[in-house]
């Protein structure tokens, strides 16, 4: 086994730390995630951090991730340091390492700051009154148009991979991205990848509506066709996930 390690350098004092948790050697103190990949708080020289350790790929995959495309742990960390330069927060990337097996990519973990705010999922789930909702939800249409105009474009854009919090100072919701692997910047995201990425924010489909309608209002762009696009993007899904279900059914019975 060979492993690539690279460390920022404000965290270089965690690096003893860091080999040990992928060395297994380490206890959870929480455990937020356990499927495909697993996403744990754990704590380091007496500060709170979060890794998340994904998943090994398939064969072709770890091809890839040795010789041609950068790992998801790398992205983590790189997306990371550009979003923070950009003015856009994010929990503070501390590392990534890559686990080399018989000559491949085995599997990637990724270091970050933990970051003790709530998730949009959340929100929308009771955490956050109903006389505040609307608040918060042109407040979020404030940030999501301030990432598009940087030429950002989150490609996972659900309400479980944002954190939210008021600013008492100013009395707006601030928001933070986490889980940015799947990331597209450079330039203005069209309407379609726009409105296919709030098809993503898992919310109900009034809501969701709503956001695409102050969206819409926020950047001028055409409602009618905007609607009809997220319309588009919704019903498309819910097909897919149809198929999929009973493409299951029809395995299990078999």
């Amino acid at each position: 086994m060979r492993v690539r390690v690279r460390i920022h350098p404000e965290f270089e004092h965690l690096k003893n730390d860091i080999l040990k948790v992928v060395n297994g050697d380490y206890v959870a103190d929480k455990v937020y995630c356990h499927r495909r990949n697993v996403v744990e708080k754990i704590a380091m020289q007496g500060n709170d951090y979060v890794v998340k350790i994904y998943k090994r790929p398939n064969f072709v995959n770890r091809i890839a991730y040795t010789y041609m495309r950068k790992s998801k742990a790398r992205r983590a960390y790189e997306y990371a340091g550009r979003l923070l330069q950009s003015g856009v927060d994010t929990p503070r990337p501390v590392a990534y390492v890559e686990v080399m097996k018989g000559g491949l990519f085995s599997t990637g973990y990724f270091f970050a700051e933990y970051m003790p705010h709530e998730l949009m999922s959340n929100a929308y789930n009771g955490a956050v009154p109903d006389c505040e909702k609307a608040r918060l939800s042109k407040d979020f249409v404030d940030f999501t148009f301030s990432l598009h105009a940087k030429g950002i474009l989150p490609l996972d854009f659900n309400s479980s991979n944002i954190f939210y919090h008021l600013d008492e100072s100013d009395g707006h919701y601030k928001f933070a991205l986490t889980d940015i692997n799947r990331m597209r910047f450079g330039k203005v995201p069209s309407t379609s990848a726009v409105m296919r990425s709030f098809e993503q924010f898992g919310v109900q489909v009034d809501r969701l509506y709503k956001l695409a309608v102050y969206y819409c209002v926020a950047t001028k762009a055409d409602v009618e066709y905007s609607i009809f696009i997220f319309l588009f993007h919704r019903i498309r899904s819910r097909i897919k996930r149809a198929l999929k279900l009973k493409a299951k059914e029809k395995f299990n019975r078999a």
